[in-house]
């Protein structure tokens, strides 16, 4: 399987293992994912039925789209908005 990137579409098999993951982690690791080490990593993966990389990369994403949607929210005037809308499309005559 592929790291997927914020905002790229999931197909049924890819939530499943996204599903199980989360379900395997208790709501204070849900709360708060800095608190997962190897071995909480290593226990959520074989109560999911996955493997500590899936484990990792789920994290991984999560933190990056956790840090899009902060840079979105910030908004605003100036760097901060240029940067958040960066990659977006542009269509003639909207601003």
């Amino acid at each position: 399987r592929q790291s997927m990137g914020p905002g790229a579409e999931m197909d049924d098999d890819e939530l499943k293992y996204v599903e199980a993951i989360i379900r395997s982690m208790t709501k204070q690791e849900r709360r708060k994912p800095k608190i997962l080490n190897g071995s909480r990593r290593k226990r959520i993966a074989a109560g999911s039925g996955t493997a500590v990389q899936d484990v990792n990369r789920l994290i991984k994403d999560f933190d990056k789209s956790r840090k899009m949607m902060k840079q979105m929210m910030k908004g605003g005037k100036g760097k901060g908005r240029k940067r958040a809308a960066a990659g977006m499309p542009t269509f003639p005559g909207v601003r």
